[in-house]
């Protein structure tokens, strides 16, 4: 049998790319709901990938940060990265909790009116 991988080659079962491709995934689908994110010195490289007009201070600021061991985390789906958590925090000591989750709250809200 052959198997068809991500970037479209055709390779039989028994290539390596297959084993670790299966092995990944294993270990993704171990993750939790709330955890720190297993490869938290690629996501800000391939975020620079996608921008090809340049990187935007937040993701300098966001790499710099993770080079010095600020972990990005996972939310569900999202990946918090550090400037996010800095902000969090923040915002946590400014406005409390009750505004903090009014905030989570409204941002929730204009999230699903976009759809």
């Amino acid at each position: 049998m052959v198997r068809i991988l991500a970037n479209g080659d055709i390779v039989q079962d028994d290539d390596p790319r297959v084993r670790t491709n299966a092995q990944h995934r294993e270990n993704a689908s171990r993750q939790e709901f709330f955890n720190v994110a297993p490869n938290a010195g690629r996501a800000p490289l391939q975020q620079q990938a996608a921008r090809p007009g340049g990187r935007s201070p937040f993701s300098e600021l966001n790499q710099q940060l993770v080079n010095m061991g600020f972990p990005l985390w996972n939310l569900g789906n999202q990946v918090v990265e550090p400037v996010m958590s800095i902000l969090l925090l923040f915002l946590l000591m400014m406005v409390g909790v009750r505004g903090l989750l009014l905030v989570g709250l409204i941002y929730v809200v204009s999230h699903l009116s976009q759809r």
